[in-house]
């Protein structure tokens, strides 16, 4: 009877002995479980950041090349100074100017902000796409 209880108690202490090593095996994966989500999250927000930057630089180049179409048409219209071409200057002007606005909005724009502002300049360039369709319209009749 003492030696089924002796090697009972041997297997208890063996099996509890693999038990710790199981345990630690389990913390180890679970850190290295963390440690790779930890990573994961890191590379997705870079990758935001990245795609962020990457549309800020895009609408920013848009809004410089519509504005310097703008300037362009500014000064011709400058150039011929009648009722209708100062008309049509205007509201290049003015469409020039909310573009300028638009510019700053970008260039200081924060990526929770980043979808406010896209709408927002979106919108502007859209108006200066009309304008500039009335603009073209204006120039042929004042030019018939």
């Amino acid at each position: 009877m003492k030696k089924i209880l002796l090697y009972s108690s041997l297997f208890v202490l063996a099996a509890c002995g693999g038990s710790d090593e199981n345990k630690d095996e389990a913390d180890v994966k679970i850190k290295e479980g963390i440690e790779s989500v930890d990573k994961g999250v890191e590379m997705k927000a870079d990758s935001a950041k990245a795609q962020f930057e990457s549309e800020r630089k895009k609408l920013g180049d848009r809004l410089e090349t519509r504005k310097k179409e703008l300037d362009e048409k500014i000064e011709e219209l400058k150039k011929d100074g009648s009722k209708k071409s100062t008309e049509a200057r205007k509201k290049l002007e003015a469409a020039r100017e909310d573009l300028n606005k638009k510019a700053e909005e970008v260039k200081n724009s924060t990526e929770e902000a980043w979808k406010n502002t896209k709408a927002s300049v979106e919108t502007s360039l859209d108006k200066a796409d009309k304008e500039w369709d009335e603009f073209k319209t204006d120039f042929k009749k004042l030019f018939q």
